[in-house]
């Protein structure tokens, strides 16, 4: 048995070979000067990647009404998703509704003016993103019919509670809040080579209905006369609903988009099983659509068209899912991976493939890290050392700071950006303070994102840019507003556990507990370096050593060190009932603080019109 077990593995690695060489390695020259750039100028003044010109013809890049079918239309551009109308003998039905209040108003005007006045009597969601102006788009918000996912609800009252973007680790979300808004453009100009070619994240007044009838996979329901049957199995970006009419070959979906589906987002986002896209893809194709109307895409007209493009779509994802499990087996980490997916031309060539929102070197090593974590079994990764002990030896290798930024210039000079970029770094990562290097730098940046056919991509870069050049600040955190955080105090005691200090706190051992005007009551176990959450200090093993009552909005501003604890019991916001104001003081200091000094104000500026 040893002996066959032997030769088995020795056939094995016979045909999988330990690693590939660098010409299985497909990087995009584009960002090492070996393809010529085009870029064009927007008419806001956006310098950007001439692609995006491609890539307004798979949208609707200005309002645009079209009847797509008889009693079907579409109206492009006045959001950011396409908005559906279906006219039944009984009225209007609506698939999907805007992100604000004030979208809803408009779309309604347009429906109004150029498509029917019949009563608009129901809504139905493709996801949570895009429902936010039902309630100023149906006739009777108390007796219209919307229909969603399952999960919708739920979905969209964690967003409104969240008080920043949704996190697995809600802990992260003023972390992915700050990420948010860098990806969306608020820290790109109006105007001029650094303007905005996309959306820019604002906060709006929504006028959102929640789901009366949710529906399950394969579900039949008769809306208006007209039967629709729904499909939630799968995943998009979202909890997905896709919606058939069997009688007229139309489906309407979130999960045909612009460009190649944003299997992982530069933001931070929790993994997206491309499986799940692929699958949704599938069940579009298998149902032989006439028409295909898209939550984000121009509608594709056609049987053989429609197939031809969800197949060529759908096999995108599958190549990207299957060659980042190939390259795993054959060795390779999440570094190499990156480039090691080769597209068919036909796939590379077919418009909707264009990678204009995330690019594929970004999707495969997500899976990676799902599956395999941080180890890539490179066992000299395992005591590597900290970043700038890492860029100091490097940079006195390379023969000191003067010859780094001379080489870094140099391949800037040949528009090797990539690699300009990651000398700079170095230097960097020494310094963040040395004017030359961040000057230089941000020219780099600049002109990768200039070169970038990533609109998030151009978006970070950009950004990055601007902030060397101290143009923009861009926060590392964004906290959440104070009345979010008055609005469940006892939820945000548990965030504030893990801003203990181990250092500070190794040698306290403190019960501390909160009474809050609300009527609920938290604590935190300090306990030698660690802050446990108790949920219910009655129940808890140690009683309280320091408690207080604290109304819900003097929590929300110790909580984001608006107030000191002497100014909150001054005001009446805080009363001790155990211990004294000083105890209070010596734990609270044990916490990290929010910098009151900054300005966290989520940025907008004056415009959103980008196109």
């Amino acid at each position: 048995m040893k002996k066959r077990f032997s030769y088995l593995v020795w056939v094995f690695a016979l045909q999988i070979p330990v690693c590939f060489g660098q010409s299985d390695l497909y990087y995009p020259g584009r960002y090492m000067g070996k393809e010529e750039l085009k870029t064009l100028t927007a008419p806001n003044g956006a310098v950007a990647n001439a692609i995006f010109g491609g890539s307004l013809q798979l949208i609707y890049p200005s309002p645009t009404i079209v009847k797509e079918s008889d009693g079907i239309w579409i109206l492009g551009g006045y959001s950011i998703a396409n908005i559906v109308v279906i006219e039944t003998d009984e009225g209007l039905i609506i698939i999907d509704s805007g992100d604000s209040e004030e979208e809803g108003i408009n779309i309604k005007e347009a429906i109004r003016k150029n498509i029917s006045k019949k009563p608009i009597i129901a809504a139905i969601y493709t996801h949570s993103h895009y429902c936010m102006g039902t309630g100023k788009l149906v006739d009777d918000p108390k007796t219209a019919l919307i229909i969603g996912h399952e999960k919708l609800n739920e979905t969209v009252q964690n967003n409104f509670r969240s008080g920043g973007a949704i996190a697995r680790v809600p802990e992260l979300g003023p972390v992915l809040t700050a990420r948010q808004l860098i990806q969306f453009n608020n820290f790109l100009a109006d105007t001029g080579r650094d303007a905005l070619i996309s959306q820019r994240y604002r906060i709006k007044k929504n006028a959102f209905l929640p789901v009366t009838k949710t529906v399950q996979n394969g579900e039949m329901v008769k809306i208006g006369g007209m039967d629709f049957q729904f499909f939630t199995e799968n995943r998009s970006d979202d909890y997905s609903l896709t919606i058939w009419l069997p009688k007229q070959k139309v489906v309407m979906n979130n999960f045909y988009w612009p460009g190649t589906p944003n299997l992982y987002s530069l933001r931070g986002a929790s993994y997206r099983d491309p499986t799940e896209w692929r699958n949704g893809l599938q069940v579009i194709r298998d149902l032989k659509p006439e028409l295909m109307m898209n939550t984000h895409a121009r509608t594709v007209k056609g049987g053989k068209e429609v197939f031809d493009a969800i197949s060529n779509y759908m096999d995108l994802v599958s190549l990207v899912y299957d060659q980042s499990i190939r390259g795993i087996l054959h060795g390779l980490g999440p570094d190499e991976l990156r480039y090691f997916v080769y597209e068919p031309k036909h796939l590379a060539e077919f418009p909707n493939n264009a990678q204009a929102y995330g690019e594929i070197p970004w999707y495969t090593p997500a899976l990676f890290y799902f599956q395999m974590g941080w180890f890539d079994r490179n066992v000299s990764t395992l005591y590597k050392l900290p970043p700038v002990e890492e860029a100091q030896r490097t940079v006195a290798l390379m023969g000191g700071r003067k010859k780094v930024l001379q080489a870094a210039k140099e391949s800037f000079v040949k528009r090797e950006l990539a690699w300009a970029a990651q000398l700079g770094n170095y230097l960097y990562t020494i310094d963040q303070k040395d004017t030359e290097t961040r000057k230089f730098l941000a020219d780099v940046y600049r002109a990768l994102g200039q070169t970038s056919v990533s609109m998030i991509g151009r978006s970070f870069l950009v950004s990055e840019a601007r902030a060397l050049e101290g143009t923009v600040q861009i926060p590392r955190i964004v906290p959440p507003k104070p009345e979010i955080v008055a609005s469940k105090p006892a939820f945000f005691v548990d965030m504030f556990r893990v801003r203990i200090d181990p250092k500070k706190a190794e040698n306290t051992e403190k019960m501390l507990v909160f009474d809050f005007s609300d009527g609920s009551t938290a604590g935190l176990h300090v306990r030698r370096g660690i802050a446990e959450f108790v949920s219910d200090p009655a129940k808890h093993y140690r009683a309280a050593d320091i408690s207080a009552t604290v109304d819900a909005k003097t929590w929300a501003a110790l909580y984001l060190n608006g107030i000191t604890p002497d100014d909150a019991a001054k005001s009446g916001g805080l009363k001790m009932t155990r211990g004294s104001l000083e105890d209070l003081k010596t734990v609270m200091d044990l916490f990290d603080k929010f910098d009151s000094s900054k300005n966290y104000t989520i940025p907008v500026l004056e415009t959103d019109d980008f196109r």
